[in-house]
């Protein structure tokens, strides 16, 4: 026997991370860091960085893309060059 369910969903208006979206919602702060230079990531930038130290990154590009497959290769021919690895040698980039 085939037994039909049927659900009907109904979505609020507002939901709870809905705030989260909006740039209003977070004020500028009122304390600064020590440190000028916070960053995101890991560690402070360095001082005097500014985003022309990415204007070449392939940020949010597949490496199937040509851009990215243009950056491997770059990347593989430089390491190979870099370790001094005879022609036949193959440098490979695996995801770890």
């Amino acid at each position: 026997h085939r037994h039909r369910l049927s659900l009907s969903l109904t979505m609020p208006d507002k939901r709870p991370g809905d705030a989260l979206l909006n740039p209003a919602a977070f004020p500028e702060p009122k304390v600064r860091p020590n440190n000028p230079n916070f960053g995101s990531g890991p560690c402070a930038k360095r001082p005097g960085w500014t985003g022309d130290a990415i204007s070449d990154a392939a940020l949010g590009r597949s490496h199937r893309s040509s851009l990215g497959k243009a950056k491997l290769a770059e990347a593989i021919d430089e390491t190979h060059a870099l370790l001094g690895l005879p022609k036949d040698y193959l440098v490979g980039i695996v995801p770890a």
